[in-house]
């Protein structure tokens, strides 16, 4: 039960932050908090979405899983490795146990 209250806790803290979040950029000219406007060029927005800006995101997120699944499969590998390793090592005393008998 505890660690539903805390689930839930969080959760109303996200929905929170969301909301203002959407608020700030959905007023620009009277914000709810004061935001100082530095510029108003479009290239330095956080909040919109130049052409550039989306090929780099994707570029970006393409490049960071395609490293994450050669990582994984990296992994993968040396673990089957080490384990075929360890079930020849087992099995290489029952067969010498086995011819001695």
């Amino acid at each position: 039960m505890r660690n539903l209250i805390i689930f839930g806790g969080l959760l109303l803290l996200l929905i929170i932050g969301g909301g203002l979040t959407s608020q700030l950029i959905a007023n620009q000219s009277g914000t709810v908090l004061p935001v100082l406007t530095q510029t108003v060029d479009p290239n330095a927005s956080p909040t919109s979405m130049l052409p550039w800006k989306a090929e780099q995101f994707f570029l970006l997120v393409g490049f960071v899983i395609f490293n994450l699944v050669g990582i994984a499969a990296t992994i993968a590998l040396v673990f089957w490795f080490l384990d075929r390793g360890v079930k020849r090592g087992n099995a290489a005393p029952d067969q010498k146990q086995a011819a001695s008998d």
